[in-house]
């Protein structure tokens, strides 16, 4: 399908693949998109500019921080990634039909017309998946001119801010097209409205529109037509539509705005208030957030929450059907600021909106073939007595990565990219930008947005997976069904049902290349442990301390998505006891905090005290509310009256021991090189896998036990 990306200050249509649909959103065939000359022209004249010296000094901090957590490799390829994929998707305003709906989707249906806002959601291309909360049904004879309701929704919701009443004056400073349709909107409302700008011809179409009175910014004074017009009362509110970084629109409206009114922000401008005018005339100065209340909220947008409607009377959506329905009823004029294009010249139409020869340019994506969604073929349920081969690579391993975040960048792909005779060959990932961008930073040579497509032809040896946590299971299945070989950061399943399929294959399949990222147990500090560990007559003592830092309620790894906090990252840990008993677990105790407020999880901050069979006891402590100059991780290990302690795989000492076994380095190596490496060497030889079945399904099993333990709030298990 076709797409509009900015790429190196240049706009581009590009050729690339459907989007996936997931079952919050719905699937859409896209007629009109509407290029906005306010906030696109925005983004591309922040392109122009190089990056590379705009706010060197927040760079230099994200550099540092990134370098400390990172380390010099992962910093060098996330800083190589930015720089290569200098490439951006452009739009969030577009109307189309409905070619197919998720699972939980109950307002719409194929077949509907329907407008959709959002960037990154409702580009410039021709299918777009945007979440319910983001689409309103329209009529089809609307259907151009709801490609703007995106924007329409935001001169709405400055409307709504302003709260403007039957009789008042509202002066509106900025007329493009957010402008002239906030001009149209006060008219509605019932209010005398004057109108601002620099241009001579938007002055002239803000009066077309209904405007009692427009001024030039320059070359009237305003302030005093306002006041001859309002017996020097000064307008109920003035709403700022305009662009710029300059501070003298918001001057210039607190000039002409009554004692006791109000200024109303919508557009980009300069915030540097003066006291005098504001303070003396008590304005109320306000700002209007995008399309309405739900914008940035994840759990709205994203997930379908709605907010109830006796408590928020106009949430994003609502706007969005209000300003359809406005059009519907044509109670908007749009014929002057709308200028349709053909979607294949949309470098000419960013040229009429950047010389200003339009208001606002549409992409036409008529005439065009009926596009039939054809959901991926997703199996359901695994056949475990399926034959499937794993044949060892005779040549060059060919990798694809699922999955592309910061983790991805920083941590697995560097490593991978180093490895001798394995290239990375495909990338997936469900934001096709960020796709591009990593494929040109590594040299893959296929971009993908679905996990399903990788296998449709032949592509890859072995797959590395690192999307979000509840997809692992049913990827690495897809993956390993198809004869690929598997290395999944972890975690490998997040419920009992998922490690039941898992389990059920991997025993009938005991000889398949597969390997999670339980890393820790392959950095040389755990490594060098291990070996004075196995020495030992006494069971083990061993007390690790993980300080995880302070992450949000909205941050996907705390949603059903992510799966907590337990199952996506303490299992790291669940596993290094057992690597150091080789032992199984007996017991385990669970102790988490009874936060007052829901800004404090339990399962980020809990105590896990495990029994073994071998009589060694290890106990976790993950807390989320330290000081991240504390460090993150500490390990305490005792037995035969013998102590070691490791901090924050940078300093190793051990109390009882040979002098030569204490350590100290100023690069953390926490394993990943080294078991990526073995897990390599083992695709290629056929050999086993780094860690062996029995002790991942250990793990798993132990870490979806105490992670129910501590949703409980705490408690014992004990394994029969």
């Amino acid at each position: 399908m076709r797409q509009v990306f900015l790429e190196k200050g240049a706009i581009a249509v590009k050729e690339v693949c459907q989007p996936s649909l997931d079952e919050h959103s719905v699937l859409v065939s896209v007629h009109y998109s509407c290029i906005s000359a306010g906030t696109e022209s925005a983004t591309i004249a922040g392109a122009s500019q190089n990056p590379l010296f705009n706010n060197i000094p927040i760079k230099v901090k994200k550099v540092l921080a990134s370098l400390a957590k990172n380390g010099v490799q992962g910093t060098r390829a996330l800083i190589k990634g930015r720089l290569a994929g200098n490439i951006q998707a452009l739009g969030y305003s577009c109307s189309g039909r409905v070619i197919a709906v998720g699972s939980k989707i109950r307002r719409f249906k194929v077949g509907d017309y329907v407008a959709c806002a959002g960037a990154g959601l409702a580009s410039h291309a021709d299918i777009v998946a945007v979440p319910e909360n983001l689409v309103v049904l329209v009529e089809k004879d609307v259907l151009r001119e709801v490609s703007m309701t995106t924007i329409g929704s935001i001169a709405l919701q400055g409307l709504r801010r302003a709260d403007v009443r039957l009789g008042e004056t509202v002066c509106v400073l900025g007329l493009g097209l957010l402008g002239q349709i906030t001009v149209q909107l006060a008219k509605l409302s019932g209010c005398r409205v004057i109108g601002s700008d620099i241009m001579q011809n938007r002055l002239d179409t803000a009066k077309d529109l209904g405007a009692d009175a427009v001024y030039h910014a320059v070359d009237d004074d305003l302030e005093k037509e306002v006041n001859r017009l309002t017996q020097y009362h000064g307008v109920d509110c003035t709403i700022i539509a305009a662009a710029s970084k300059s501070d003298v629109l918001v001057q210039q409206a607190m000039t002409i705005t009554r004692k006791k009114g109000k200024v109303v922000v919508v557009g980009d401008v300069g915030l540097k208030l003066q006291r005098d005018p504001f303070y003396k005339k008590e304005i109320d100065f306000l700002i209007s957030c995008s399309y309405g209340p739900g914008r940035y909220d994840s759990e709205y947008e994203n997930q379908g929450i709605d907010y109830p409607y006796q408590y928020v009377r106009w949430t994003e959506n609502r706007n969005m059907q209000a300003f359809a329905d406005l059009l519907k009823q044509k109670k908007l004029k749009t014929e002057l600021l709308m200028k349709n294009i053909p979607i294949a010249d949309a470098t000419r139409g960013y040229d009429m909106v950047k010389n200003k020869e339009a208001f606002a340019v549409v992409l036409d994506y008529l005439p065009k073939e009926e596009e039939l969604y054809q959901p991926a073929q997703v199996i359901e349920s695994f056949d475990l007595d399926l034959p499937v081969t794993f044949t060892p690579a005779a040549r060059d391993i060919r990798v694809g990565f699922v999955g592309v975040g910061g983790f991805a960048q920083a941590k697995l792909m560097p490593v991978v990219s180093k490895i001798g005779a394995v290239k990375i060959n495909a990338i997936v990932d469900s934001d096709i930008t960020s796709a591009i961008k990593v494929s040109r930073a590594c040299g893959a040579r296929k971009v993908l947005i679905r996990d399903h497509e990788l296998f449709s032809e032949d592509l890859v040896d072995a797959v590395v997976i690192a999307s979000p946590h509840k997809y692992h299971c049913e990827q690495i299945m897809r993956a390993l069904t198809h004869g690929k070989a598997v290395f999944v950061e972890k975690p490998m399943v997040t419920d009992f049902k998922q490690l039941d399929v898992l389990s059920g294959f991997l025993r009938a399949h005991p000889d398949a290349p597969f390997c999670v990222d339980y890393n820790r147990s392959f950095a040389p500090f755990m490594q060098k442990i291990k070996r004075e560990v196995e020495k030992r007559k006494s069971p083990l003592s061993v007390h690790y301390r993980m300080n995880a830092g302070l992450i949000s309620k909205n941050h996907w790894v705390q949603t059903d998505v992510g799966a907590g906090r337990i199952i996506g990252e303490a299992c790291h840990i669940f596993d290094l006891f057992c690597y150091l008993t080789e032992a199984e677990p007996v017991s385990v105790s669970v102790e988490t905090v009874r936060p007052a407020h829901d800004n404090v999880f339990p399962t980020d901050n809990f105590s896990a005290q495990i029994s073994f069979s071998d009589g060694s006891i290890c106990t976790l402590l993950y807390t989320a509310l330290g000081h991240d100059a504390s460090g993150k991780e500490r390990m305490e290990v005792f037995y035969d009256s013998k102590s070691i302690i490791m901090d924050d795989y940078r300093t190793l000492k051990g109390y009882g021991l040979t002098p030569g076994f204490d350590e100290q380095t100023l690069t953390q190596d926490k394993g990943h090189q080294a078991l990526l490496h073995r897990f390599f060497s083992s695709v290629r030889s056929g050999g086993p896998a780094p860690i062996n079945f029995d002790r991942l399904n250990t793990v798993a099993e132990l870490t979806l036990t105490i992670d129910q333990l501590a949703c409980q709030g705490g408690g014992t298990y004990d394994f029969a």
